[in-house]
């Protein structure tokens, strides 16, 4: 195969996982710029190819100096594309002249998770419709930063589409990605486990403050941005909770939801 065939190949290979088939099928994901790279190799992550544009190997800036002797020492080839396709694959976001592809992460089982969890009780964040792929993204990095046990993925909302990934900033890399294909399966495989649930809902719950405390493992469901958790979704919960906010306001953002909840059960 000629250098131009192989580059041609890794291209074809990065433009499939942008959907969730090709992923599946590949069983990779998208990595873009420098500090995905950085944060994925600090975290072990197997990464399988990186393209980068001329300049990226000229660049003798120490962190790019840095970046390209630890792509070396764990053995990843680095391969030249022309900068017009790079422009493409990043549709021109400046985060660093490099793209490629990571093994998307081995899934553990739940029972791994809880056993493995660094603080406890062991906490989970579990979203519900959440499709758009940035609050994905934020919603994991926020996991992450708390010490969650695991991110629970339901239904469409997908951990490791391209624009979740970076938005995670690596942390898809750094907490467990769990996806469940249906609420009422997870849920009685939480309750066989001992696992808590918790729902977050803007009101008629019981105010965050007056829950009592978390003594067994605790799962924290939201539901999406516009609509929230579904009134069936919320019968399947163990209880309800509501963050108390100032007169006049009804909501916060997903993310800032899920940082006050984990931060207030730990």
């Amino acid at each position: 195969m000629s250098v131009k065939e192989s580059w041609r190949r890794r291209v074809a290979e990065i433009e499939a996982v942008h959907s969730g088939r090709g992923r599946a099928r590949h069983g990779t994901c998208a990595l873009e710029g420098t500090r995905l790279f950085e944060r994925a190799l600090r975290l072990g992550v197997r990464i399988e190819h990186a393209l980068v544009a001329a300049g990226f190997l000229e660049d003798r800036g120490p962190r790019n100096v840095a970046l390209r002797e630890s792509l070396a020492a764990a053995g990843v080839e680095i391969e030249i594309v022309p900068e017009d396709v790079l422009e493409r694959l990043t549709e021109g976001r400046s985060l660093g002249g490099i793209i490629g592809l990571a093994r998307v992460p081995e899934e553990p089982s739940l029972a791994q998770v809880l056993d493995r969890a660094t603080s406890r009780p062991a906490r989970l964040l579990a979203c519900c419709g959440v499709d758009d792929p940035g609050n994905v993204g934020a919603l994991v990095r926020t996991a992450h930063a708390s010490g969650a046990a695991a991110f629970v993925a339901v239904g469409t909302c997908d951990a490791f589409h391209p624009k979740a990934v970076r938005t995670s900033m690596g942390s898809v890399f750094g907490v467990p990605i769990l996806p469940r294909p249906d609420l009422r399966d997870l849920v009685s495989e939480l309750a066989l486990a001992g696992v808590r649930t918790i729902g977050a809902v803007s009101t008629s719950g019981t105010p965050l403050p007056e829950l009592a405390p978390c003594v067994t493992p605790v799962a924290v469901f939201l539901g999406s941005e516009a609509f929230g958790l579904s009134a069936a979704e919320q019968e399947q919960l163990d209880e309800l909770a509501t963050i108390p906010m100032a007169s006049g306001v009804d909501s916060l953002s997903v993310n800032a939801a899920a940082a006050v909840f984990l931060y207030a059960l730990r």
